[in-house]
């Protein structure tokens, strides 16, 4: 990361060794704390910027010693036991499930039990693994928040804790999407590339590489045949988005019989010239040679290996110099804070959620008529399961921002809050009058995170950004393959990633602030971060050992490839995943069953007991909700709540000199 803060007195110790704690210990140091990993850092992606001690029981016993931060993994069996932990110190244990016997378990397995591979890969073939740790690098994201988090309780009261964090958790909490489904009585399917709801939507074939398009509405279509030198295909058989979703096929026989004739760049020069949101499908050596991310310095060259920056933060944007915060006790380390989320779909409410789960209070302003997932089905009584899960314990404040009285009681709320969070289009805010340099006037202390899907700085200025299209642009998909085809994952990897790493910077910003009294301004990009999550396999470096296998009721992932199955390879589709697991286990192979949603929704231990909660509300409504990933020891858990109706905060915000701001009702 390239923002500098005063972290140099976070002393950072790895005695676990498992990707994530290496992950967060890499985003740690890029802050400027002091990180030591036992070992030599021989390939080891994360391992740039850290110091290198011995592993020997004095070393370690020195290292321990020195540290006020440990990150441990302690599950698993090549991890010493951890001495006393000091009452000033934070020790951050990142388990797989808390189970020891779980402890060995490598990223395919955790994508196969969360779910994430049952709903990847293409329809009527077997779930697919990304290649990537991405539930690894997505838990030491978090960890390293909630290390912040803890660190900004220490500082408060002098007191370290423990944070405990499940990896089973943070994978189960890229769900949001499909989660909704399930809870409708549907079975989420594996799609390929497609969209359900719009066509064409998918990956095609350019004469030399692939593309991957998102063209959601008819008039995308109309577009898109005047660029094929198609025009009669907008009309006919394939004039509406329905009949373009029932002859989805022939769609897209149609689009590839184009895109082939062309070179990538040549198509994707054609369809964003169309604003028709398409992006080429990187492999990994092509993530050195594209613009945005040369742009944004993201990607970094040299003989060792070295971590990447994804987020670009301006502390010059608030005057110097500033007064520090006064030190606070506080039950919850973001009580008293005060965060405005301008959000749709994902990354930015999932950033400005986990800080109302620190405690801040979170404001969701929306347009009227409300955010545009507010009423996505499944949904109960216009309300979506898909927008509550991922508002949870927000407010909804709205707000028309293009109206001058609107625009006043916005600024009245920048000139108290701590924290503003959107994911509009770049430039959007400015165009209403609160770029950086007005939202510092207004509050040098604000820290502003702008989220996009290629950066307020981009070689691409417009261009529009799906989690499909930066997926395909940050080497996700050529790292998740259907055979040769590369796909997505079906998650909604780069939105949820993009808000964690938000919640990230946001933390660092609000530590800078407290030990300056200076806000700044972050420009955060969903390529960058994306990029990120597929480190472990740079520069030639395999996936972890796996293969998926059919068995007759679905299918198991086995920690070795399929030559080493043996007759286990041919009589599994006759066996149950059970009694392929134990048969494998008797040979000495680990492996676990892909775990389906139903069966994750049916799963007590995970919804109701563990990282779901039913909540009922005072309306009678039941809403599944995701718990904070963190369990922290001396920090109470924030009661779960969903978010109410549009605009139900309006009564509580003063009327603001332009002209009184909407009721709820109006």
């Amino acid at each position: 990361m390239t923002i500098t803060t005063p972290f140099r007195d976070l002393v950072v110790l790895e005695w676990g060794c498992r990707p994530a704690v290496r992950a967060c210990g890499s985003l740690l140091a890029q802050v400027g704390a002091q990180v030591a990993a036992f070992g030599d850092a021989g390939a080891d992606c994360f391992g740039a910027f850290k110091e290198r001690v011995a592993d020997t029981p004095q070393a370690r016993a020195d290292a321990f010693a020195r540290a006020n931060v440990i990150l441990v993994s302690s599950d698993r069996a090549d991890t010493p036991p951890l001495p006393p932990r000091r009452a000033e110190q934070i020790v951050c244990d990142i388990t797989v499930d808390g189970d020891p016997a779980h402890g060995h378990w490598t990223e395919p397995f955790l994508q196969a039990v969360t779910g994430i591979s049952d709903i990847t890969g293409v329809p009527g073939g077997p779930p697919v693994i990304c290649g990537g740790a991405v539930v690894e690098i997505q838990a030491g994201m978090l960890a390293a928040s909630g290390i912040l988090a803890a660190w900004r309780t220490r500082a408060a009261t002098g007191a370290g804790q423990e944070i405990g964090l499940k990896l089973v958790d943070c994978g189960l909490n890229n769900q949001s999407t499909f989660l909704p489904l399930v809870f409708a009585g549907r079975t989420p399917q594996r799609s390929g590339n497609r969209h359900p709801m719009a066509v064409p939507w998918n990956s095609y074939r350019a004469a030399d590489g692939w593309i991957l398009l998102c063209s959601a509405t008819d008039e995308h279509w109309v577009k898109l045949t005047k660029l094929m030198g198609r025009p009669e295909l907008a009309e006919g058989p394939y004039a509406k988005l329905a009949d373009r979703i029932a002859l989805c096929d022939a769609v897209d026989r149609e689009v590839e019989a184009w895109t082939s004739t062309l070179s990538v760049k040549d198509c994707i020069a054609a369809l964003n010239g169309a604003n028709l949101a398409a992006g080429p499908i990187l492999d990994i050596a092509g993530l050195a040679t594209d613009e945005n991310l040369a742009l944004r310095g993201t990607l970094s060259h040299g003989p060792r290996p070295r971590p990447l920056s994804f987020v670009r933060t301006d502390f010059s944007a608030a005057p110097a110099p500033g007064r520090p915060e006064p030190e606070r006790r506080r039950a919850r380390p973001l009580d008293g804070l005060l965060v405005l989320e301008i959000g749709q779909y994902t990354t930015a409410p999932v950033a400005s959620k986990q800080l109302a789960l620190l405690g801040a209070e979170v404001l969701k302003i929306e347009p009227p008529g409300g955010e545009a997932s507010r009423a996505w089905p499944p949904h109960q009584d216009g309300q979506g399961y898909f927008f509550t899960i991922n508002n949870a314990n927000k407010r909804s404040l709205m707000l028309d921002l293009r109206a001058d009285g609107d625009r006043a009681a916005f600024a009245a709320l920048l000139a108290r809050a701590d924290v503003l969070v959107e994911n509009l289009k770049p430039g959007s805010l400015a165009r209403l009058g609160f770029d950086a340099q007005a939202l510092a006037a207004l509050n040098p202390r604000l820290v502003y995170c702008g989220i996009s899907g290629f950066g307020g700085l981009s070689a691409y200025p417009g261009r529009p950004a799906f989690d499909t299209v930066v997926q395909a642009m940050s080497g996700l998909m050529d790292i998740t393959r259907a055979g040769e085809l590369p796909v997505k994952l079906g998650i909604s990897v780069a939105d949820v990633s993009g808000g964690l790493a938000g919640l990230f910077a946001i933390l660092c910003a609000l530590e800078q602030r407290r030990r300056t009294g200076r806000g700044c301004a972050i420009d955060l990009a969903m390529q960058d971060v994306s990029v990120f999550l597929t480190q472990t396999v740079w520069n030639g470096a395999a996936p972890q050992p796996h293969c998926v296998i059919g068995c007759a009721d679905g299918h198991v992932v086995a920690g070795a490839d399929a030559l080493a199955l043996g007759d286990l390879a041919e009589a599994a589709a006759g066996m149950s995943r059970a009694a392929l697991v134990e048969a494998l286990a008797a040979r000495g192979v680990a492996a676990v069953p892909v775990r389906t949603l139903t069966e994750i929704r049916n799963d007590p231990a995970i919804v109701g007991a563990g990282a779901v909660q039913l909540y009922e509300g005072a309306d009678g409504k039941t809403w599944p909700l995701f718990r904070s990933p963190f369990r922290f020891s001396a920090m109470p858990e924030v009661p779960l709540a969903a978010i109410g109706a549009l605009g139900e905060a309006n009564a509580d915000l003063p009327a603001a000199p332009g002209g009184p701001v909407r009721g709820a009702a109006e």
